[in-house]
């Protein structure tokens, strides 16, 4: 086995990975840094219940990048990355199968 196909296996592996952590994190459109956690707080005062709401970082990997300078933090850039050098190594191995 060549080391070109030992490099398109493990692309399609990396490739099937990420994808199961983008379906494990909830098929998000978008990439998200983080997530909002809503806790409600009785008022001892009023007796009333207000909503406190504060920002956590949680990382969930999206198709598409929530920053347009950084495409790199997005399941669609690595299958586009992976797919075509998928495609660069598949005509590397057929041109090194007829060079034989």
């Amino acid at each position: 086995m060549s080391a070109w196909r030992i490099l398109q296996i493990v692309l399609i592996v990396a490739t099937i990975t990420l994808i199961g952590l983008w379906i494990q994190d909830g098929l998000q459109v978008f990439t998200k840094d983080k997530s909002e956690r809503i806790t409600l707080i009785k008022d001892d005062i009023f007796g009333t219940t207000v909503e406190k709401r504060e920002w956590v970082d949680d990382f969930q990997l999206g198709l598409l990048p929530d920053d347009p300078m950084q495409p790199f933090r997005s399941l669609s850039f690595f299958i586009v990355l992976s797919s075509l050098s998928t495609i660069l190594i598949q005509r590397k191995i057929h041109q090194h199968s007829n060079q034989q």
